[in-house]
């Protein structure tokens, strides 16, 4: 048996193009909701990249101050690893406080204006062991906190 067709017209029918059977009409372009959804959403995007590019900005500038940092402490430290005597690496270092305007400073840290530089010394003696603990701590008004770097120093035999 055939399947059951009727004569009236259909929905799509009644919305087609007046001589067009089974056509449907195309819509011209975007309804005004359409168009403030999407206005809405682009907001939301741009506003979220607003915020990650001062949040990127920021992470990147912190960075660079701790690397700097971080920087003219090893200076420090490796310039006291270098010193020719060990008997008065505590007398020639221990609470020495150097800032970027100094000029005496050593190693030099002309460019870094804001930091100091605090380096502190101490002798370690006993009758097995004999060394220097050396700790170089940067600070300045953009850090967060202070930047130490430590190193042990043994005499020599």
């Amino acid at each position: 048996m055939p399947p059951f067709r009727s004569n009236a017209p259909s929905r799509a029918r009644s919305r087609a193009y007046p001589g067009r059977p089974g056509r449907m009409r195309r819509r011209a372009g975007m309804t005004i909701i359409e168009v403030l959804f999407a206005i809405v959403i682009l907001s939301g995007v741009m506003l979220s990249m607003a915020r990650f590019g001062q949040a990127f900005t920021r992470a990147s500038r912190n960075a660079a101050t701790l690397a700097l940092a971080s920087d003219l402490a090893a200076a420090r430290v490796e310039m006291i690893k270098g010193h020719a005597d060990y008997a008065t690496i505590v007398a020639s270092y221990d609470a020495d406080v150097e800032t970027s305007a100094d000029a005496t400073a050593n190693p030099s840290m002309v460019g870094s204006d804001g930091y100091t530089r605090t380096t502190r010394a101490v002798r370690t003696v006993s009758d097995t062991t004999d060394f220097v603990t050396v700790t170089v701590t940067v600070t300045a008004a953009e850090l967060t906190a202070p930047v130490a770097k430590t190193v042990l120093i043994a005499a020599n035999p």
